[in-house]
Parts: C-alpha cells; sequence; structure tokens
C-alpha cells in the first residue's frame, strides 16, 4: 500500500502526473459545500486556505470570492504547486482571449477602430509549505497577521485523510503554541520532555492557529466516518490516535479545546455503470449487491480559545 504520508510518494506521484485529478469527490462538490458556507455566515470577504491541494481542480474554487487572492492553495509536494500555479495560468489565458474575441467582434459590429489588451485577472494564492512544520506555521501566521487577517475558512478533501496515515512525530514539550499562553509558565520551568503525538493533533492545533477564532470553520471532505481523533468520543488507546495525559500535562495544547464538530453529513455519491469486469470481480468476491459508496463532511468550528506563541 502506497504511503500516502510520505512527501516521496506524492513528489513522485505528481511528476510522473499532472493531469488533474480529484479524490473522494468532485471538486465542485468542495465549491458547493463551501458556498454554502460563505453565504450562511455572511463570509463573501473570507479569507481561505486550501490544504493539501494537489492536482485538483482549484480553478472552480476562484468563483467563491470577487478576489482569488483570497484563495490560498498549499501543497507540501513542490511539483503540485507547480501545477497548480501553470494549469491556473492556462485557464485564465484561455479565458482572456475568448473575451477578448468578442471584444473584437463587438468592435466589428459597432465598426469600433481598436481593441484595448487586457490583462489577466488575478490569479490565485499558492504555496508549497508543510503545515505540521512548526516553523512553518508560525512564518504564515505572521506573515496572516502582518497582512491584517487569519483564515475564515479552511478547506480539505481527503488532506486529512492521508495525513492520518502517518505515524505519530516527535516533539519535545512544551510545544511553542499554547492555549492563551499556558505554556509559558511551563517554559519558564526549563523543563522540558520528549513526546510522540499523532499528527492530525499537531494539524489541528496549526490550523487554530491560522484561523479566526470563534468563527472559523474547517471544512473536511472524508472517507472515513471517524477521521479526527480529538473529537469525542476519544480513542481508546495512542495506537488510536489518543493524546495522552502526560502530553498535555507536559504542555501540548488539546485540540478539542480549539476545535468543535458543529456538523458531520453524508455525501452519496452517484453509482456509476458497473463494467463487465467489476460485476466479475464483485460476484466472485461474494457480494451479491454493490455496496453503498459515500464519504462524509465535517464541518468544525474555532472555539473562542486564542492560540499564541
Amino acid at each position: 500500500m502506497p504511503d500516502f504520508a510520505s512527501l516521496e510518494y506524492w513528489d513522485n506521484r505528481f511528476e510522473k502526473d499532472s493531469k488533474p485529478f480529484d479524490w473522494l469527490v468532485p471538486a465542485t462538490a468542495l465549491r458547493d459545500v463551501t458556498q454554502d458556507m460563505i453565504e450562511a455566515e455572511a463570509l463573501q470577504e473570507a479569507e481561505i486556505l486550501h490544504i493539501g491541494a494537489g492536482t485538483s481542480d482549484c480553478f472552480v474554487l476562484r468563483e467563491l470570492v470577487s478576489n482569488p487572492g483570497q484563495i490560498h492553495n498549499v501543497d507540501y509536494a513542490d511539483p503540485a504547486v507547480a501545477i497548480g500555479q501553470t494549469r491556473e495560468r492556462e485557464l485564465l489565458t484561455k479565458e482572456d482571449d475568448k473575451e477578448q474575441n468578442r471584444d473584437l467582434l463587438d468592435i466589428i459590429d459597432n465598426k469600433h477602430d481598436s481593441v484595448q489588451q487586457t490583462e489577466l485577472p488575478k490569479s490565485m494564492r499558492w504555496s508549497c509549505m508543510d503545515l505540521l512544520d512548526l516553523r512553518t506555521t508560525l512564518d504564515l501566521h505572521r506573515s496572516q497577521l502582518q497582512a491584517g487577517k487569519l483564515y475564515d475558512l479552511v478547506l480539505d478533501k481527503s488532506t486529512s485523510d492521508s495525513i492520518g496515515c502517518g505515524a505519530d512525530l516527535h516533539l519535545i514539550l512544551p510545544y511553542a503554541l499554547s492555549i492563551n499562553g499556558w505554556t509559558r509558565r511551563l517554559q519558564g520551568s526549563g523543563t522540558t520532555q520528549p513526546a510522540h503525538v499523532h499528527p492530525l493533533h499537531i494539524l489541528a492545533v496549526h490550523l487554530a492557529a491560522l484561523t479566526t477564532p470563534r468563527t472559523g470553520r474547517w471544512l473536511a471532505i472524508s472517507y472515513s466516518e471517524d477521521r479526527f481523533p480529538f473529537l469525542p468520543p476519544f480513542p481508546p488507546t495512542a495506537g488510536n490516535g489518543l493524546l495522552s495525559d502526560d502530553a498535555i500535562k507536559a504542555g501540548f495544547p488539546h485540540p478539542h479545546q480549539l476545535w468543535r464538530l458543529e456538523t458531520k453529513s453524508r455525501i452519496e455519491l452517484e453509482e456509476k455503470e458497473e463494467t463487465l469486469a467489476e460485476r466479475k470481480k464483485r460476484l466472485s468476491l461474494g457480494y451479491v449487491h454493490r455496496p453503498q459508496v459515500s464519504h462524509w463532511l465535517y464541518v468544525l468550528k474555532r472555539t473562542d480559545a486564542l492560540v499564541t506563541a
């Protein structure tokens, strides 16, 4: 089985195949659930962080905002970012060519003398970064504060699924990010403690630092009915993703204090036509009826707890 948490896997995949590909559901599905949230919460000026953009059809996300710069597409595989930027530029060029052709026809019809050259529309933001890396997160946090606004929405289509495949990460606690400066008292003692923490706990703390308290949302589409180990009921063991009491006491903030599950809903997928080969394989495995395939939409809301460095 591929190591979906490995940078090497994703670099190799994107270098070999640059064609647009969307995991689980089309990019339009992510756009639509985001549009619903924007309309429900009056977030027309939202700053949007799209994590694990990959080679998804990110272009459709431009429809969500008046200024494409409000959308920040992030992936930790450099080839994916390069592919996304190039594809957006190509699509913008095609749209611009169509617009100029329409202008030319209008001018001919109206017997005007010239065609004015127009500039390409502004592009979305693109960055290659690892949001499990503390320094990267702190730098992005600082950059957003300097720009005057944290993110309002985090979009995640199976990125948490990939990250959740990874091994626990080795940390030295107390952690630099804390809730309301709590770990500063621990840091003052001068004692440190090593710990191994599930990557989704780390991602949740980092995203909390980057999003607006009390109103920020994390929209995650996942194949798993039980994706986030920081949401109750908590897993029984560390092997299942439980954040240990020792890690919390040593200074790692519990993500449950930062995120609450607002809604969790099933996404039913349209059944595609089954090929003869697929039917034969299903019957050979003893499955008489085709199983219903569905995924899950999680909407997590930021609490009012401040994350400070």
